[in-house]
Parts: C-alpha cells; structure tokens; sequence
C-alpha cells in the first residue's frame, strides 16, 4: 500500500473510534473530558483485546506449522 492509502486507513480509524466514543459518552449522560477519555480508553481495550488474542493464536498455529 501506498503512504496516502496508509494516512486514508488510519484517518478512517481514528473517525471511527471517535464517533463511538462521542456517542458512548452522550448515551451515559456524562459529558465531561475525563469521562471522554475513560470511554475512549474502554473502547480500544475492548477492540484490541481479540485482536491480541486472534494474533496469538494466529502464532500459534504458524509454529506448530512450521514443525
């Protein structure tokens, strides 16, 4: 991929986790910077924890592949 394709998948991204966390925030009422960052910091804990665990076993099976 070409840088610009890079900056374009990252920009989308970053969009994206902040429009669910601005929604996030206003659905619970609260609508304070700390309560921003709490939800934001919520979010990619939730999204990157499968990410980590579907990398591990992605791992995994690469080494008992390779033997």
């Amino acid at each position: 991929m070409k840088k610009i394709e890079w900056l374009i998948a990252i920009l989308l991204i970053i969009i994206g986790l902040t429009c669910l966390t601005v929604s996030g925030t206003t659905m619970w009422g609260t609508e304070s910077m700390q309560s921003y960052f709490e939800t934001f910091i919520f979010l990619c804990l939730w999204m990157g924890l499968p990410v980590v665990i579907i990398g591990i076993v992605y791992m995994i099976v690469l080494k008992k592949k390779d033997k």
